[in-house]
């Protein structure tokens, strides 16, 4: 199945050499060195300098938050690159589709809620710092691996639970060991559950076959893999 990425993409090349939307956007393809499609101006704000291309943005930006639907879509083409970063970071919400789906929509509700009046510039790297908020909060609800096990209750006063900034950094951590393949998914999931969930290894385990002893170990494993990848983290 082709994710929404795919989708846009193709929807894209149609757009790009549209020459209704070049009208559409003609004063921000003015800005853009005279491009005379969106895919030059693409080309462009690819290739321009950051302030050079932010003016670009705050162009379309302007537009996209006065409801014009071009200049959304454009704006959302051009964050694509960080937007992938983010479905990609973001594995917790789900697989590869839902993962593209969530960041996509993050990204767009950002660009169409922008502050321009309070943040005039660095569009593109507030958008996306904006929309990671956003699906960050997202995650502890999300019925995935990491954050959420339908067969394992919720403890009433954890004793080893992180801060809410802890855990939200430890995620962010795991989240990173994960996609660099230095722990697996499960290992990850073993850590947040008792780092952050504060659940205790023996609570895990009766709910399980494996030992209490057996689910230490491999804590204990994944952890040991987790200081190299980030050791002031994992130290108390």
């Amino acid at each position: 199945m082709s994710t929404v990425f795919d989708l846009l993409e193709r929807d894209w090349a149609r757009l790009a050499t549209s020459r209704l939307a070049h009208r559409q956007l003609r004063r921000a393809c003015q800005v853009a060195a005279g491009a005379r499609t969106l895919a030059e101006m693409e080309a462009y704000v690819r290739r321009a300098t950051p302030e050079d291309a932010d003016r670009v943005l705050v162009a379309l930006v302007t537009e996209a938050i006065d409801g014009h639907e071009t200049a959304a879509r454009t704006l959302l083409q051009l964050l694509l690159p960080g937007t992938r970063n983010l479905a990609r970071r973001w594995w917790a919400l789900g697989d590869d589709d839902e993962r593209a789906a969530a960041a996509v929509a993050a990204v767009y509700r950002r660009i169409r809620n922008y502050p321009l009046a309070r943040r005039p510039g660095r569009i593109a790297a507030n958008i996306l710092m904006d929309a990671a908020h956003e699906l960050r909060g997202a995650v502890p609800s999300a019925n995935v691996e990491l954050w959420a096990d339908p067969t394992i209750h919720q403890p009433q006063a954890p004793d080893s639970a992180l801060s809410a900034d802890a855990a939200t950094e430890l995620a962010d951590v795991l989240a990173d060991a994960v996609r660099a393949c230095v722990i697996t998914p499960d290992d990850a999931r073993l850590i947040a559950q008792t780092r952050i969930q504060g659940h205790r290894v023996q609570d895990l385990a009766a709910g399980t076959t494996a030992r209490p002893r057996t689910l230490w170990d491999r804590r204990q494993r994944a952890e040991r893999a987790l200081t190299t990848h980030a050791p002031t983290l994992l130290t108390a």
